[in-house]
């Protein structure tokens, strides 16, 4: 057993038992399935995220929210694991209605534009591109706090033409 008592050797089989220990913690925590989270009260996006070691942006792409402000006590929340493909949205906004080709009489002028919310929109945002305050934009949509907007979202903006 020579060869066994040699330092490279004694170092090669150190290099195979650490990467063999290693491949099995990761893969026992993989097949162990989806890992899941109740909210509890206090908590955040960001310090669940940091909990799990993970990104806010990983557990709002798993789970569907637009806004990672408004989570609650007792939601469930999917903790994604390992290598995400991407983004993709829980839910598909509604279809807009397709405007009729043929109006037997005049149809009358919309009072104010309409706003179809994109990911990542802020009302303040939405407002600078209209030149009216994002308060006046809550209040023609009924919107008590202006961080709960989201995708898909149809605003009222009263225009000012």
């Amino acid at each position: 057993m020579k060869i066994l008592t040699s330092r490279y050797a004694q170092i090669g089989l150190a290099l195979i038992v650490a990467v063999l220990l290693i491949a099995s913690l990761s893969s026992s925590a993989n097949a162990a399935g989806p890992m899941y989270h109740t909210v509890q009260r206090g908590q955040t996006l960001y310090s669940i995220a940091r909990h799990y070691g993970t990104t806010v942006w990983a557990i709002s792409c798993a789970n569907g929210i637009y806004n990672p402000n408004y989570v609650y006590a007792g939601q469930v929340l999917l903790i994604p694991g390992g290598w995400q493909e991407g983004c993709k949205p829980a839910h598909q906004p509604m279809p807009q209605p397709q405007p009729a080709k043929w109006h037997p009489q005049p149809q009358p002028k919309p009072v104010g534009c309409y706003y179809t919310v994109r990911w990542g929109d802020h009302l303040y945002r939405i407002a600078l591109r209209y030149g009216v305050s994002w308060t006046v934009i809550a209040q023609a949509n009924g919107l008590y706090n202006g961080n709960y907007i989201y995708a898909g979202q149809v605003l009222r903006v009263p225009c000012v033409w």
